[in-house]
């Protein structure tokens, strides 16, 4: 069943490449335009990541503006990409070649996303003191650690999936909390842990095929390494989007 919903998003994202592209497209080319000239603004654009200066006095400064600004404008521009997404898949509103802002929840998703990460962090933080002490000595083991990584991982992708489908209820304008999507994933809890896995085991494989395949050449390897993000970010909206209709609106699961 985990493996029918990523194929589905796939479908999804695949079967609607115009609509897809019209939602993330100029966007993502909004957001390029922002970090590009804020670059310059904080003299970055001029400043080598090997010069020895890189980390002194007002270097560290309008590094941690261009970082603050690149966190907010990505965030906010991955709202209006989810948003618009969210609503044509849910609602049917097809996007226009500029997706549409006003009218829509992009603020309040932004706000949404940004507390999940925070109780997210909130969770996962204590958890993490309290188990690595405990398993330090069998850390040790390439084997072990790199299962430990999966599972860690798997964990994540776990809990993000089930409280993350709050997000398409903002873009639908029918919020809900953290806890009332953490409920309603329940009954489907093992799928989502299993839809987890998979996530994890395509995006490592899709990185690893380009980085090992394309090295060799670097603007090849770069333009896949964009489209193997998009894909995956594309995809990952449509599977909370899907896990969404069927617990909340009742809409049957992939067969």
């Amino acid at each position: 069943m985990a493996w029918n919903i990523v194929r589905h998003a796939f479908v999804i994202v695949f079967g609607n490449w115009k609509e897809a592209l019209k939602a993330s497209v100029l966007p993502f080319f909004l957001l390029v335009t922002i970090l590009a000239g804020m670059s310059y603004v904080t003299g970055l654009a001029n400043i080598q990541i090997s010069d020895a200066s890189l980390g002194q006095g007002g270097n560290v400064g309008s590094i941690a503006l261009f970082v603050v600004v690149a966190l907010i404008a990505s965030m906010l521009v991955l709202s209006w990409v989810a948003v618009t997404w969210h609503r044509f898949i849910l609602l049917e509103e097809y996007p226009a070649y500029f997706p549409a802002v006003t009218g829509r929840p992009i603020g309040a998703y932004f706000r949404r996303t940004a507390m999940i990460i925070l109780q997210m962090f909130g969770v996962l933080i204590p958890v993490a003191l309290i188990v690595m002490p405990l398993m330090a000595g069998l850390l040790a083991s390439p084997f072990v650690l790199a299962l430990f990584s999966i599972a860690v991982n798997v964990l994540i992708s776990f809990v993000w999936l089930r409280v993350c489908i709050s997000l398409p209820s903002v873009a639908v304008g029918e919020p809900m909390t953290s806890v009332e999507a953490w409920g309603k994933t329940r009954e489907i809890s093992q799928t989502i842990l299993g839809l987890g896995l998979v996530m994890i085991l395509l995006n490592f494989a899709a990185g690893t095929i380009v980085n090992l395949a394309l090295a060799p050449i670097p603007v090849v390897s770069s333009i896949a390494s964009i489209a193997v993000q998009w894909v995956s970010m594309m995809v990952g909206i449509s599977v909370l989007t899907t896990i969404y209709g069927h617990v909340v609106e009742g809409r049957p699961l992939v067969d």
